[in-house]
């Protein structure tokens, strides 16, 4: 039976202040001729410094690892055991493991409710915006007023929960042997910090 591996969720701070930008593109106009050109939201994402999103990033290989069948020439001393005759499996997985996206916390979310305000009445407010008319229509549309600082804030959010479902299946694949399809809760020992994000956290890996 396989022995169960911990996953240790740690709170750490993050607040994300993003405009959402549509999911195939956002366009910008030239200052010059005035004529709007693609800038592919991935362009944006991947440059974020700490707020950028995990997925952009993210390690999408899928494939089990390799390992070495003999370990002769370099460990001799392993003869004795039979053990580089065999090579390496593995037998237990480790993991700490960071909670997902969460909401940032309450004075930042009251800061950025009232700062981003702020830049979008000045961008509404220039005569001649460098902003495609559908970006500007956006612009008018966009609200942060949501969010409630005190009951929402450090909450995971639907994209947190959807990173560690994919981490999740993504381990997986990689090491099918120790993380059989079936979810066995007896087979994997999981432990949290006392908090929403956390918890959601280690349900959603679970999921996955």
């Amino acid at each position: 039976m396989l022995k169960p591996f911990p996953i240790l969720l740690l709170p750490l701070l993050l607040a994300t202040l993003v405009l959402v930008l549509p999911q195939e593109r956002a366009v910008l106009a030239d200052p010059d001729t005035q004529a709007c050109s693609s800038l592919q939201r991935e362009d944006i994402e991947r440059h974020l410094s700490t707020k950028t999103p995990y997925r952009a990033i993210a390690n999408y290989d899928e494939t089990p690892p390799q390992y070495a069948a003999d370990f002769t020439n370099s460990i001799p001393s392993l003869l004795s055991t039979g053990f580089a005759k065999q090579g390496c499996h593995p037998t237990r997985i480790w993991s700490v493991i960071r909670h997902g996206t969460r909401n940032p916390s309450k004075k930042v979310i009251l800061r950025a409710q009232q700062r981003l305000v702020e830049l979008q009445q000045r961008l509404l407010s220039q005569p001649h915006p460098n902003l495609c008319p559908a970006e500007m229509e956006q612009l008018r549309n966009w609200s942060w007023g949501h969010l409630n600082a005190v009951e929402d804030e450090k909450l995971l959010v639907a994209e947190g929960e959807d990173e560690l479902i994919e981490l999740a299946e993504r381990m997986q694949l990689r090491f099918p042997a120790l993380l059989p399809d079936m979810y066995d809760p007896a087979w994997y020992y999981m432990k949290f910090t006392a908090t929403q994000r956390t918890l959601m956290s280690a349900q959603s890996f679970a999921t996955g």
